[in-house]
């Protein structure tokens, strides 16, 4: 008899269960294709925050490489004033 893992449980099973007995989890064909969609459409969600959060962080390092450079920019100006 061999183990197998519960995809929403991840606990150990037996391959010829119908169903997990610690979640629940059905393995009849139709449910395993409804899980599978929920997965898939769990992933495109995740591929979406994804990129907006690249986005974001992209956004933030530009705003702080531009306040880098207005630093450095400002720090040269008093130096120069300071030599003359």
């Amino acid at each position: 008899m061999a183990l197998t893992r519960c995809p929403e449980c991840r606990k150990k099973i037996s391959e010829s269960a119908q169903f997990c007995p610690n979640c629940g989890f059905s393995f009849k064909e139709e449910d395993l294709e409804i899980y599978k969609q929920k997965l898939e459409q769990r992933r495109q969600k995740n591929a979406e925050i994804n990129r907006k959060s690249t986005k974001l962080h992209l956004i933030w390092l530009a705003i702080y490489y531009r306040y880098l450079i207005g630093k450095l920019a400002n720090w040269r100006i008093k130096s120069a004033v300071k030599k003359q």
